[in-house]
């Protein structure tokens, strides 16, 4: 079977969420796994936005649509995915999802709210799972077993917020409080912005307001480079200690002109990322029409699959 690998750190690399399949059509079906991405309106024909993911976790994996109704404060949002509890102190919003079948959750009819849309025009696609490296691990170790994580990201984001950043702002403030019980990206938008959210170890997190010229896409690497003014407020969120704590801790990066390096930082390393991952991305950037070039960028290699018979 032929996969990519990459030979050298890519310079430029955007960031985003996964609108079809038709950038991995033609890869076999044991290789696949969620693949983001992002459309800038000002690259669309209709001058639309447009943003999602390619979710590919098994052959038959039901799904199914509802509409979940405004309830009165005091509602309660909890999981079966760890000890994550959260009380609205707020009228809720109602709003449409798409969700996991029942079955695939112990017969919960909450759990994870994968895309949808609230009556403010709120949106979000969740999530695109990543992972972080040995030494993030080390100073902020995510606690499976606690936190927030995707089975309810969805449904707080659409039933919560009336604008994308109080969205940010909301999942911020519970990471800030209680953690995270995995690595995860998440597209937050509503009609006037659209917004990229990164959890990065167990209490550090990221948000950054996506451009409209930019047309990019993400197959589960953590480590993408991207340029990103931590004090530009209007443009990007993040954790308090995003990069005090890994200084602290002694596994700060930074890049050639001193800017403090998120993704280097915490990401796992280019090179530790799945031959499946880079066949994603190599075959993504040739459907944008954006094309690596190989023996620069990433090399051919033959992967023999584990545990075939004699």
């Amino acid at each position: 079977m032929r996969k990519t690998h990459p030979v050298n750190a890519l310079k430029k690399l955007g960031i985003g969420l996964a609108f079809g399949a038709a950038t991995i059509m033609s890869m076999p079906t044991s290789a696949l796994a969620c693949t983001q991405i992002y459309m800038g309106k000002n690259l669309t024909a209709d001058g639309n936005t447009y943003y999602g993911r390619a979710e590919d976790f098994g052959k038959r994996y039901l799904k199914h649509y509802g509409i979940e109704p405004a309830h009165e404060p005091g509602f309660k949002y909890s999981s079966i995915e760890s000890a994550f509890e959260y009380t609205s102190n707020k009228p809720t919003y109602r709003y449409s999802y798409v969700r996991d079948h029942p079955s695939n959750w112990m017969g919960r009819t909450d759990a994870y709210s994968e895309a949808g849309i609230n009556e403010k025009g709120v949106s979000c696609s969740a999530t695109l799972s990543t992972s972080y490296n040995e030494e993030a691990d080390a100073a902020d170790h995510i606690d499976e077993e606690v936190g927030l994580g995707e089975y309810s990201y969805g449904s707080i984001i659409l039933g919560e917020s009336a604008t994308a950043r109080e969205g940010v702002e909301l999942l911020g403030r519970l990471i800030d409080d209680q953690g995270v019980c995995t690595n995860d990206q998440i597209i937050i938008a509503d009609n006037n912005e659209t917004w990229l959210f990164a959890t990065l170890s167990a209490h550090q997190w990221i948000a950054m307001k996506l451009a409209d010229d930019v047309a990019s896409l993400n197959p589960n690497i953590g480590s993408l480079n991207y340029d990103v003014n931590l004090d530009d407020d209007e443009n990007c969120l993040h954790s308090e200690g995003i990069e005090s704590m890994p200084v602290e801790k002694g596994f700060a990066k930074y890049s050639a002109d001193g800017k403090f390096d998120v993704a280097q930082t915490y990401g796992e390393s280019l090179a530790d990322s799945g031959v499946n991952q880079w066949s994603r991305y190599v075959q993504g950037r040739y459907y944008f029409g954006n094309q690596l070039t190989e023996g620069t960028d990433y090399d051919i290699i033959t992967v023999e699959k584990e545990g075939k018979p004699d």
